[in-house]
């Protein structure tokens, strides 16, 4: 999960005052790390806390990828309730997220990713003890959001053991052959005593998609490799490089 300090004017709900003292500790919790969303499904939920003393405002929306983007400039089959909330004190809320028909135009042969942001906005600090030059930072959280077309029959704990890792020239090629999106969060030569990590940013791999690791500079016959599933655990597998 990704957690970002914003500074913009161009979201349309956050207090800024100015830029000598901050204050910019998240309290809204997300009870989770990413979101599948089966086509097959009404509709999916998060459940988020605040975890804090005061209220916060919440703001959420979808995005395509660019972090950058608003909830303004963003126009995807999805509707997100609430798209804007109080939450007090140790109260929760749920977001819930409804596909529009216009979903079914998406590609219904391989998932889709987007990007969830929920914006965490603590209300305005005002007091005696308050510096005059003081900065109130909204801070942003963004998960995958995965949509999974119900047409795609695979199953999809089996997906990383049909990962094909190969020599290409100097290079060391993953190939992604499934409908399913796959995070690497490492990769090693299975007889590597140091265990380099070949991936040491991770990796995630698009379906039908391939991508170079690393500099290939050392004999490997058996990689190591861990994946994060559904449900943002970790799981372990061993593959054997193809010729």
């Amino acid at each position: 999960m990704q957690k970002k300090s914003i500074l913009s004017n161009t979201l349309p709900i956050w207090i800024m005052t100015s830029l000598m003292t901050t204050a910019s500790q998240a309290e809204i919790i997300l009870h989770g790390t990413r979101i599948i969303y089966p086509s097959n499904n009404k509709e999916v939920s998060l459940q988020i806390t605040n975890d804090g003393t005061r209220p916060a405002l919440v703001q959420a929306w979808l995005d395509e990828g660019d972090a950058n983007s608003t909830p303004d400039q963003v126009m995807l089959p999805f509707i997100i309730t609430p798209p804007v909330s109080r939450v007090e004190p140790n109260k929760g809320q749920t977001l819930r997220i409804t596909a529009l028909p216009s979903s079914h135009e998406l590609n219904q042969n391989q998932e889709s990713l987007y990007w969830l942001n929920v914006l965490d906005i603590p209300p305005r600090t005002s007091g005696s003890n308050t510096p005059e030059n003081f900065l109130q930072l909204a801070i942003r959280s963004r998960i995958k959001f995965i949509y999974r077309p119900g047409t795609i029959k695979q199953d999809v704990n089996q997906a990383p053991e049909q990962l094909q890792w190969k020599k290409l020239g100097e290079q060391l090629v993953v190939k992604n052959p499934t409908p399913f999106y796959m995070t690497l969060t490492s990769a090693f030569n299975k007889t590597d005593p140091q265990k380099t990590d070949l991936i040491p940013k991770g990796l995630i791999l698009a379906p039908f998609s391939e991508q170079s690791v690393q500099p290939f500079n050392t004999h490997i016959h058996d990689i190591e490799f861990t994946i994060i599933n559904d449900y943002g655990g970790r799981t372990e597998h061993t593959t054997t490089l193809n010729p």
